[in-house]
C-alpha cells in the first residue's frame, strides 16, 4: 500500500517505532499512510485502528523478540517476503526505529537492505537509548549503526536523551507522550510539505533526489506566531535539541528547509527566513527550500528541516559512475575486464570510493556486516 501518487508511507517497527508511526498517525489524521510491524501481538493489537503486522510469529510465539537482537533479525528474515509485499507500491519509505533492543536493532538492518535491493528510497529515523540505560545497551545501539547506514539513503540519529531534554521533572507517560510528540510533529510537518501543493514545490520526487545525494543527518522543527514569527521560528530551530542546538545547522554539507504558513504569508517572510538561516551555515552549505500554504496554519509559521552531514552533489556522483563505467568499458575492450561490477557509493561523501558487486552483493562489506552478525567486543 502506497499514499496514493505519491508512493510515500510511514513504517514502525518494533515496539518504540510502532509507538512513535502511531503518534504521528494522530497528530496528522487523515491522509498519513502508516504501516506498523511488530513481534509482539499485544503491542500491535494495542495499536487501534493502524494497519498492523505481525512477523516472527512461528520462531517467537507471537510474543516479542525478548530484547534479544538476534530473534529480531532471524524473525525478519523468517518474514521477509510478507514484509515486503505490503510495501510493494512505495516508492519512499520513511522508518522508525528503537535502536538498543531486540525487534528495532535485530529486524531493520534487514528491512532496509532488502528494500534498498527492490529500489525504494528510504529515510531512517532510528533513537538511541538513554545514558541512563547503561553502555552495554548504548553499545548495542552503536553496533546496529553502521547497518543502517549501510541500508538506508538517509539515516537520523535521535538520541533519547534530546528527545526528551527538558521534560526531567515530568511524570514518565507524560514524558513519553511529549517527547513522542516532538518527533511526530517533525514527520508530521514533512508530510504537509511533502502532500500539500505549494509556491516553491517539495515534492516525494524532489525529497527522493535529495536523499540520494546523503547519507546521515540531523532533523528538527520550530513553530512561532505573532507580528516577530519570521525570526522567531528561525530561532527555535536553532534551539532544537534534535538539531544539537544550532550545530547541526552550522555544520551541515546541504540542509532541506520547508516553510508551512497560511495563506497570510509575506514574501519579505521567507526572505527574511532564508537570509537568518544562510547566516548561521556554512557559505558553501547545498540549500533546498519548499513553502506550502494551508488555511490551518494561519497566523503562524512552521519550519522543518534535514541537516545532512554529508553531501555529493549529483553531477559528481553521475561522472564517478560513468567514469567507472566507461573504465570498465575500455578494459573488455582490451580483454582486462574483470568482470565486476562497479556502482559510486555516493552517499559516502567523496564519489570516489566504489564498491564491488558479484552477485548481489556488495563485497566491499564484511560478511560479518552483509549477513547482520552481531560481534560481542
Amino acid at each position: 500500500m502506497s499514499n496514493g501518487v505519491s508512493g510515500l508511507i510511514l513504517v514502525g517497527v518494533g515496539g518504540g517505532g510502532c509507538r512513535m508511526a502511531a503518534a504521528a498517525r494522530r497528530m496528522y489524521g487523515e491522509g498519513m499512510e502508516v504501516l506498523v510491524f511488530d513481534t509482539d501481538e499485544v503491542a500491535i493489537r494495542a495499536l487501534a485502528g493502524l494497519r498492523g503486522h505481525l512477523f516472527g510469529a512461528t520462531r517467537l510465539n507471537r510474543q516479542g523478540a525478548g530484547g534479544v537482537h538476534s530473534n529480531g533479525r532471524l524473525a525478519a528474515q523468517d518474514d521477509l517476503s510478507h514484509i515486503l509485499s505490503q510495501l510493494k507500491d512505495a516508492r519512499i519509505v520513511v522508518l522508525v526505529a528503537c535502536l538498543g533492543g531486540g525487534t528495532g536493532g535485530g529486524a531493520v538492518p534487514v528491512i532496509l537492505q532488502a528494500l534498498r535491493a527492490e529500489g525504494k528510497t528510504v529515510l531512517c529515523f532510528a533513537t538511541l537509548p538513554f545514558a541512563f540505560e547503561g553502555p552495554e545497551r548504548r553499545q548495542i545501539a552503536e553496533r546496529d549503526r553502521p547497518f543502517l547506514e549501510q541500508g538506508a539513503d538517509t539515516l537520523v540519529l535521535a538520541p533519547l536523551d534530546e528527545l526528551y531534554d527538558g521534560l526531567e521533572q515530568a511524570a514518565l507517560p507524560e514524558a513519553i507522550r511529549r517527547a513522542d510528540a516532538t518527533l511526530a510533529s517533525g514527520l508530521c510537518l514533512l508530510w504537509r510539505l511533502l502532500l500539500t501543493p505549494g509556491y516553491i514545490g517539495f515534492d516525494p520526487a524532489h525529497l527522493q533526489q535529495l536523499l540520494s545525494s546523503a547519507g546521515t543527518a540531523r532533523f528538527g522543527s520550530s513553530s512561532a506566531a505573532g507580528a516577530d514569527r519570521a525570526a522567531e521560528a528561525v530561532v527555535g530551530l536553532g534551539r532544537a535539541a534534535l538539531l544539537r542546538r544550532g550545530e547541526a545547522l552550522a555544520g551541515a554539507r546541504a540542509l532541506a528547509l520547508g516553510i508551512l504558513a497560511g495563506p497570510d504569508l509575506r514574501l519579505a517572510e521567507v526572505g527574511e527566513i532564508m537570509d537568518r538561516l544562510r547566516a548561521v551555515c556554512r557559505k558553501d552549505v547545498h540549500l533546498e527550500m519548499g513553502v506550502a500554504m494551508d488555511p490551518a496554519f494561519e497566523g503562524r509559521i512552521e519550519l522543518v528541516a534535514l541537516a545532512f552531514e554529508q553531501w555529493v552533489p549529483s553531477d559528481r556522483r553521475l561522472a564517478a559512475v560513468a567514469g567507472e563505467q566507461g573504465s570498465d568499458l575500455l578494459g573488455r575492450a582490451e580483454g582486462k575486464s574483470d568482470g565486476k561490477l562497479r556502482v559510486g557509493r555516493g552517499k559516502f561523501g567523496d564519489a570516489g570510493v566504489e564498491k564491488t558487486v558479484i552477485k548481489g552483493e556488495d563485497l566491499d562489506i564484511p560478511t560479518y556486516q552483509r549477513q547482520h552478525i552481531r560481534l560481542d567486543r
